[in-house]
């Protein structure tokens, strides 16, 4: 397998988690981050953490479609993953769609330790910043 073809499939791994994360980071604003909170202080979680998990998830899933901050994100996205399955899915461990959020994970860790430079804005803003210090 040639570089090529890992980061293609990689670029298709940081859309996924980026549009995953945009659409629920929407979700909670949608009809109102209320819902959001109460969830979270249900939990026992501090409800205006809601609006900072909808705030990451919203911005953090955009910049990663874009591939803007690609590992800061999956950092963020494995923190709130981990939050999901140790608060609210902890005693569903891969039963009722935990498995989505298992593999959620798994495709935040590889972006974490891989990277993703195919077509991403981190790999363009390199670029022009290695053609700025050749010239200068």
């Amino acid at each position: 397998m040639n570089s090529r073809s890992v980061e293609i499939g990689l670029f298709f791994l940081r859309i996924m988690i980026g549009l995953i994360f945009v659409l629920h980071g929407w979700s909670k604003f949608e009809g109102g981050i209320s819902g959001a909170v109460g969830f979270f202080e249900s939990m026992g979680i501090p409800g205006f953490l809601a609006s900072v998990v909808a705030i990451i998830e919203l911005a953090g899933g955009a910049a990663m479609i874009l591939g803007l901050g690609t590992r800061v994100f999956a950092a963020l996205f494995i923190i709130l993953m981990a939050g999901v399955l140790f608060t609210a899915k902890v005693d569903q461990p891969f039963i009722g769609g935990t498995e989505f959020d298992y593999l959620t994970l798994a495709g935040s860790l590889t972006l974490l330790f891989t990277g993703s430079r195919f077509l991403a804005v981190d790999q363009f803003i390199a670029r022009q910043s290695k053609v700025q210090n050749a010239s200068s």
